[in-house]
């Protein structure tokens, strides 16, 4: 049998980074770490808290997505965390979330990590996680100066052998942990407890410190970390009216701006897929 996360290890390593005393939970399985969270907050559960799942038998991702967990094979974890809605950027938390995934990845050895906007980590140009955000207002009434709690939901591939990519949205575009780090040739493969623990001190740390973290960090995607930029792109608005384009980064408001068809265009939210010199696009 293969080993779970340890709540114990979990917390310490919190405690001790965070200087905090962080309200964990480690499900067996569940159906999806954020609709665990959003319950439990609406129940009352104090603020903040974190929770991990072993099997997720039904995660989401974006625009309904499904994000599927096998028992003990990825990372599933959602983080609750009270927010200022008019105070802070919180549409910059997303992407925020995808940098400090992308960096735990680089601090762990591999390279070649990279972020497809709005909040995909790709490694070597396939995905290898992905974040949702989700909110609710406060229910904790003995909270003062906050407007809502956020969910930070975030999905990270670390072992899909046992997989069958055919079954599972993306396909051959998914990458994992374990087999970056043997075609990378990186030695000393973490355990999946080393993985998670890290995350979760690095999300941790954005949630504390999240206006620090946007003033200091947030260049980084435009210089270092950009799939998209400079590429072909289709982008399906909501309504699923398509568009190809350019990509050219983002603005100062982390907005997608295309150049279709000679005119730069903004878009806040969208899906974005890459389009390949074969013709085939990356989701």
């Amino acid at each position: 049998m293969k080993e779970g996360l340890q709540v114990k290890s979990l917390k310490v390593v919190v405690a001790k980074a965070n200087e905090m005393n962080l309200d964990v939970v480690v499900h067996p399985s569940i159906d999806s770490t954020n609709n665990w969270c959003l319950s439990q907050h609406k129940a009352g559960r104090d603020l903040p808290f974190a929770c991990f799942a072993e099997e997720q038998t039904s995660g989401k991702g974006r625009r309904g997505k499904r994000w599927i967990g096998k028992a003990y094979s990825n990372l599933a974890m959602s983080v609750v965390w009270p927010f200022t809605l008019l105070e802070q950027p919180l549409h910059l938390l997303s992407l925020s979330i995808a940098i400090v995934i992308a960096q735990t990845l680089e601090r762990f050895g591999l390279q070649q990590v990279q972020i497809k906007w709005p909040n995909d980590v790709y490694v070597q140009g396939r995905k290898i996680a992905g974040v949702l955000i989700e909110t609710q207002p406060i229910r904790n009434k003995t909270m003062k100066n906050t407007d809502v709690a956020v969910v930070v939901g975030v999905g990270v591939n670390y072992d899909m052998s046992k997989y069958d990519v055919n079954e599972l949205e993306g396909g051959k575009v998914l990458t994992d942990i374990c087999e970056q780090f043997i075609v990378q040739k990186v030695s000393s493969l973490p355990k999946r407890q080393d993985v998670a623990s890290m995350l979760l001190v690095n999300i941790v740390s954005v949630c504390q410190n999240f206006q620090q973290f946007v003033d200091t960090n947030f260049e980084l995607f435009s210089s270092r970390y950009d799939y998209c930029k400079g590429k072909s792109v289709e982008i399906v608005l909501d309504d699923n009216v398509s568009l190809s384009g350019i990509a050219q980064g983002i603005n100062e408001n982390a907005e997608l701006t295309v150049l279709i068809e000679g005119k730069l265009q903004v878009f806040n939210s969208a899906e974005v897929s890459v389009k390949a010199m074969n013709g085939e696009s990356s989701k």
